[in-house]
């Protein structure tokens, strides 16, 4: 479905976040001759000129509609089993691929249940780095769940245009098209409170690729067999990224850890599709010194380095995280919402590591300590509410320890921390103003 095919049409924005202001802008100015509504739980909209549809009730009487736009944070299971009842059903991702398709352009979409916004950032950068005026590339755009929504970038959309989009498991759940060129970075247990199951969740991630046809391709990590399982769902060509694929080793690279140097195989793979040369693409890998919140050194602070892991919130992506920064961890802090992920093989890492103090957040913190026991490992733990406690704790446990200076306290939490922090965003930015202030007061 186009936007314009929106015209004359009853159409409901369902979930009035970023992508619903964003889709609503869209329609003013590609559909204007569509009649909209926004449904909402939250009941101080300030929105005038388009109906309302908010509070408790703001899932009555939904067939009333031509068509329902259902933004990525509203919950799948949210319409029970009414979906026969209602009128097409779409999203803004599904709109703005099959515009990006009717124009010609190139959508990149990269997914993962870690790596992905690296991927699609070292990608981008290469991109960028490949646009100079005598090979007359167009600008490449960055979009999706790292940026701004896609949907924002409809009047970007021209022939042999490349759009890097990121696209989370939301985003690509109630998708039926596929991108031309579909990233899979990894794949283990996620979000299983939001999908309801792991096979849920799979079939999400695998709309990245289950539409695709033979003229398509998906670049994927060999190492992860859940990134394999979703690529095997291609018609297209599929393209398993190994670490030797890249002329380069983990020293050669700012970025830390044996992850990155994956994540950065499947990006070089992916831009040499694209007609990238390796004179360009080398140094940007080389150069690039990933995200905020992704293994970011803060620095040395009373002589201990701080690093913010904060967008670790499985255990599988804080072991990645250990295994990159070795054993110079001494202190680790852990916890948060609990998502009933299985702590056991981070219990394990743990125990065989250099770590010797555990701090620990509410919500799964006890679970995380009971797979830590069970694996005999010889730690102290600490509980803390607060960041600034957790903070406190980790840099007295270091000063008075025998261990090498300087030693890293690492914030990877291994869990989301909804109910402490907005997002990882958030907590990261808490960990490092504690750090500061503790700073500015020693």
């Amino acid at each position: 479905m186009l936007l314009q095919d929106l015209n004359g049409k009853s159409v409901c924005i369902l979930g009035y976040g970023r992508e619903g202001k964003a889709m609503l802008d869209a329609i003013k100015e590609y559909a204007p001759e569509a009649r909209v509504t926004i449904a909402d739980q939250n009941t101080e909209l300030r929105v005038t000129s388009y109906g309302l549809q908010v509070g408790d009730k703001y899932l009555e009487n939904l067939d009333r509609f031509d068509v329902i736009v259902k933004s990525p944070g509203i919950p799948p299971n949210i319409l029970g089993t009414r979906n026969s009842e209602l009128g097409t059903i779409t999203n803004s991702t599904q709109i703005f691929l099959e515009e990006a398709a009717a124009r010609g352009a190139t959508v990149i979409g990269v997914t993962g249940s870690k790596g992905k916004s690296t991927t699609a950032s070292l990608i981008y950068a290469m991109l960028q780095a490949h646009q100079q005026p005598a090979t007359r590339n167009p600008q490449p755009y960055l979009v999706g769940n790292i940026g701004e929504p896609a949907i924002a970038h409809l009047k970007d959309i021209k022939l042999n245009t490349i759009f890097v989009q990121e696209m989370s498991s939301y985003q690509l759940m109630d998708c039926t098209v596929s991108p031309h060129i579909a990233v899979i970075t990894s794949f283990f247990p996620e979000h299983l409170d939001y999908h309801g199951s792991l096979q849920n969740y799979q079939e999400a991630k695998s709309h990245i690729t289950q539409f695709q046809t033979e003229n398509d391709f998906v670049v994927y990590d060999a190492q992860s067999p859940g990134a394999e399982e979703i690529a095997l769902k291609s018609s297209g060509r599929r393209i398993a990224a190994h670490t030797e694929d890249l002329p380069l080793v983990t020293a050669d690279l700012l970025l830390k850890g044996e992850h990155n140097l994956r994540n950065a195989a499947i990006a070089f793979l992916t831009t040499r599709l694209l007609g990238v040369p390796e004179r360009i693409s080398i140094p940007v890998i080389q150069n690039f010194k990933g995200l905020p919140h992704r293994l970011q050194s803060l620095g040395i602070h009373n002589e201990i380095e701080w690093v913010d892991d904060a967008i670790s919130t499985t255990p599988e992506s804080t072991i990645a995280a250990l295994d990159a920064l070795g054993d110079r961890v001494s202190v680790i802090i852990l916890g948060g919402q609990d998502r009933g992920n299985d702590f056991t093989a981070l219990g394990k890492y743990i125990a065989k590591s250099k770590i010797h103090t555990v701090i620990l957040f509410p919500g799964s913190g006890p679970r995380i300590r009971t797979a830590i026991e069970g694996s005999k490992a010889s730690v102290k733990f600490f509980e803390a509410e607060t960041m600034q406690e957790a903070v406190t704790n980790a840099k007295f446990s270091i000063l008075n320890s025998q261990f090498s200076i300087p030693s890293i306290v690492l914030l990877s939490t291994a869990s989301p921390s909804y109910g402490m922090f907005r997002n990882f965003e958030e907590k990261g930015d808490a960990f490092k103003k504690c750090i500061q202030d503790m700073s500015i007061l020693t």
